[in-house]
């Protein structure tokens, strides 16, 4: 069976382009990819995926999201081949793939409940004709992509490279915002490369080490504004970081879109 969604207010952040359960594949080769991002999880049999310059098998069990655009085909080896699919975009589809750390594809291979039944326990909210379910259709597309994200991060594949760099990194922010910290700090305390270190924080964090460590100096900026009114916004600035309190200001202006004087302002 299969259902196609279609969806006249492009403008929300996602929504859902078509959703299938068991259905019979057949053969598919898309050479300039698919306009929507694809979801593809076998339920029984096995097939042959392509995507891009890589080849592999997706046997029962197992998924794959692949990002719009990228060219790719699969064919049944084995017969029947029964899959179930779900397709979706969004106004916000690409910044939010991209800030989740999703490239080009993401195979999952190790057997996730919540991620494999998710097509089963809500093709019906997705099916329902009423106007309004369009919304929680588009909350159930952000749903399904933090699953992916935490099978990302708790996969017992990845945990070693998790617990190994993400975590130890993670933890001497917290520790040593207030200091000049840069790539080379984390590089050295982790013993790895800088290239490797940007390369799989991005993967986990869906950001570099360098914007996570503004991050987390903004978000203890705004606890000394609101706790330690004693303080000046230039004596916070230096506290969590920030050498000049006109990169302390521009930085906060960035990520809030107001000056910490006037966030301060906001409560005082």
């Amino acid at each position: 069976m299969r259902y196609s969604f279609r969806v006249n207010d492009r403008s929300l952040p996602f929504y859902v382009d078509s959703i299938g359960y068991d259905w019979h594949q057949e053969d598919i080769n898309r050479p300039h990819g698919y306009p929507y991002v694809h979801w593809l999880q076998s339920l029984s049999g096995a097939g042959e995926i392509t995507v891009g310059d890589q080849t592999f098998l997706l046997e029962e069990g197992q998924g794959i999201l692949i990002h719009q655009g990228i060219p790719h085909a699969y064919h049944s080896i084995s017969g029947d081949w029964q899959t179930e699919f779900f397709t979706f975009g969004g106004a916000l589809i690409s910044e939010t793939t991209a800030m989740l750390g999703f490239h080009d594809y993401l195979l999952v291979k190790e057997q996730d409940q919540q991620i494999f039944d998710f097509i089963k326990n809500h093709h019906l909210e997705i099916e329902d004709p009423n106007p309004l379910q369009v919304y929680r259709s588009s909350e159930l597309v952000y749903q399904f992509l933090l699953l992916l994200k935490r099978h990302l991060i708790t996969n017992p594949r990845n945990q070693p490279i998790y617990q190994n760099v993400i975590e130890p990194i993670i933890q001497m922010i917290h520790d040593k915002y207030g200091e000049d910290l840069d790539n080379s700090d984390f590089a050295e305390f982790s013993n790895y490369s800088e290239q490797y270190i940007l390369e799989v924080f991005r993967k986990f964090a869906g950001t570099s080490p360098h914007q996570y460590l503004l991050q987390y100096r903004i978000q203890k900026a705004k606890e000394l504004l609101l706790n330690n009114s004693k303080y000046s916004v230039e004596e916070v600035g230096k506290m969590v970081g920030f050498n000049t309190n006109s990169h302390f200001i521009s930085v906060f202006k960035r990520f809030e879109h107001i000056t910490p004087g006037k966030f301060r302002h906001f409560y005082f």
